[in-house]
């Protein structure tokens, strides 16, 4: 097992392999990060805000390609130049190995995302987002009316209520009256 994992890995201790990717990976958010600043929002090919689903969509295929490349450089690094491997070569080597998995998701069909095809979908999200904001405010606005309506109706039967017992006061007395008036 020992072996196995010496020729996956070469000689590094599985600290060593976590320092490393510890710094592949800072290199990479580095790397991203001066990458996502330069986008362009006017593009029809992108979001106008930002979106963590349309970037992970864009761009899973690039950072398997950069992890592969990663690992590529780290694994032969001592064959290429003869010395072993330091911290902040970890760091340029996330950077290196994000900026080449950026290049070939420009340049290799297989690895770019159809962002016509994802913008699309994002739209579609978005649409019905905003859909569902509307339906929402319908839904509040139709219930606030509806016991207002309720409201209102019980205010008109009190009134109705009220005024029928002051009519039937009214007649009660009128007919009193009546009556008075044929006893006397």
């Amino acid at each position: 097992m020992n072996e196995i994992f010496k020729v996956i890995f070469g000689d590094y201790t599985f600290i060593q392999l976590f320092g490393f990717t510890w710094f592949f990976i800072i290199g990479y958010i580095i790397y991203g990060l001066s990458e996502t600043t330069g986008r362009d929002v006017k593009s029809v090919n992108t979001p106008k805000k930002w979106s963590w689903k349309f970037w992970y969509n864009d761009n899973w295929r690039r950072y398997i390609m950069s992890v592969l490349c990663t690992y590529v450089l780290f694994r032969f690094y001592v064959e290429f130049v003869g010395h072993s491997f330091s911290e902040f070569e970890a760091l340029l080597m996330g950077i290196i190995g994000d900026g080449i998995g950026a290049t070939a998701k420009k340049r290799i069909d297989i690895i770019s995302a159809n962002r016509k095809k994802l913008m699309e979908e994002y739209n579609a999200d978005e649409l019905k987002s905003d859909q569902k904001v509307v339906a929402d405010e319908l839904k509040s606005d139709e219930k606030a009316v509806a016991d207002e309506l309720k409201s209102d109706q019980k205010a008109i039967a009190n009134e109705l209520k009220s005024d029928e017992k002051a009519i039937a006061n009214e007649l009660k007395s009128d007919q009193k009256a009546v009556s008075d008036d044929d006893k006397g």
